[in-house]
């Protein structure tokens, strides 16, 4: 039950920062698309897009690296043969 538990959290956990983390590098790039009309402020408003991805990331992947330790022992014994 407590696996079953903390791998619906990790799992819900991975899906929110994974999003975040997706949409923060999307900005990135159409921030990097935008130099040629906003010049050097361009790497201005990347810095903080680009230190929310640093603090966000780390944390999809460890809720991905929880869901795959915890996924095997989820699984329930299949009918003997």
């Amino acid at each position: 039950m407590l696996f079953r538990l903390a791998y619906r959290f990790s799992y819900l956990v991975l899906l929110g920062s994974g999003r975040v983390a997706a949409r923060l590098a999307a900005d990135f790039r159409v921030l990097a698309h935008a130099g040629e009309r906003l010049g050097p402020l361009t790497v201005v408003l990347q810095v903080p897009v680009f230190l929310c991805w640093i603090l966000v990331r780390p944390v999809s992947l460890a809720a991905f690296s929880a869901c795959s330790v915890l996924a095997p022992k989820l699984r329930l014994p299949g009918p003997s043969a």
